[in-house]
């Protein structure tokens, strides 16, 4: 049996993002305040028209926020006036990834905003499903992706309880799980499910390099048929969204009817063509449940 620790703290507060409660919080509330982005990119629609009980899902970089909050805003922003009791939060690996899905062993994340439930009942069924799912604690507590989402969600959602999930090494077989789990959740749980993938959209490198990537990956997100190789071009380096084979799994899942929005993005200063940077951009997947 499981031993299920009380809760996380968190790590990277104070460095990646404000540490004391009033100041996130206010900032939170500026970023989320501004008006709507208006030259949103659609990238594609599939079939159908949008179910009347659709998926939704949002792709939010990490980082430090004082590179990425206002992207990250613009992610969150476009379903802010939805409510969600139960959120599935994808990250990926950075140091040393395996070929398994991570789960967290607590009970919530102890955020400057308070606590965060975590689902555990959810957690049960998806530790369950496929014996590449395991309970470890030390990838939650040495990654970042997963923490630096969680100030807008619990400012969003203050009620909602999350399933956090990291992705190991980019492999088809691992994002075919992932599809086959979150489907099974979402026939569950559909309408008041938010899937948040943290990801940037390029690798950390020059400016020529993740602009040549970031253009790779959205063409691949305006074509379906190349959604189940996205893990296999990030294994190559065509790609570097570092958590492109959670992507990929949502994509495939939803793949008859959905529609697909860039919300935002930044490349970064091009004015010197050799500073190291990621891509950071928001997207919005909303779509049918199989």
């Amino acid at each position: 049996m499981k031993k299920t620790e009380s809760n996380r703290e968190m790590t990277v507060n104070h460095i990646l993002y404000p540490g004391e409660k009033a100041k996130l919080r206010d900032r939170i509330a500026i970023l989320l305040n501004k008006n709507n982005q208006e030259d949103i990119t659609k990238l594609i629609s599939v079939n159908k028209e949008i179910s009347s009980d659709p998926v939704y899902s949002i792709v939010s970089p990490h980082g430090g926020w004082g590179y990425c909050d206002k992207i990250m805003a613009s992610a969150y922003r476009s379903i802010m006036k939805k409510e969600f009791k139960t959120i599935i939060i994808l990250g990926r690996v950075h140091r040393e990834p395996s070929k398994a899905l991570f789960l967290p062993n607590f009970t919530s994340y102890d955020t400057p905003l308070g606590e965060v439930n975590v689902d555990q009942s959810i957690l049960g069924e998806i530790s369950g499903s496929d014996k590449l799912f395991q309970y470890n604690n030390i990838p939650h507590i040495e990654e970042h992706s997963i923490e630096v989402q969680l100030p807008f969600i619990k400012y969003l959602w203050p009620a909602a309880k999350i399933v956090p999930i990291l992705t190991g090494k980019s492999l088809k077989s691992l994002t075919r799980i992932l599809t086959e789990t979150l489907k099974g959740v979402l026939q569950k749980e559909a309408g008041e499910t938010l899937i948040v993938i943290s990801s940037g959209l390029s690798s950390y490198n020059n400016y020529e390099t993740i602009k040549t990537e970031t253009d790779n990956f959205i063409s691949i997100l305006k074509s379906p048929e190349n959604w189940k190789n996205i893990p296999e071009l990030l294994l190559r380096g065509d790609i570097g969204a570092c958590s492109g084979d959670s992507i990929s799994a949502v994509l495939n899942l939803l793949k008859t009817n959905l529609s697909i929005d860039l919300l935002d993005i930044n490349y970064g200063d091009s004015s010197d063509s050799k500073l190291k940077r990621v891509c950071f951009g928001a997207i919005s997947i909303k779509g049918g449940v199989l």
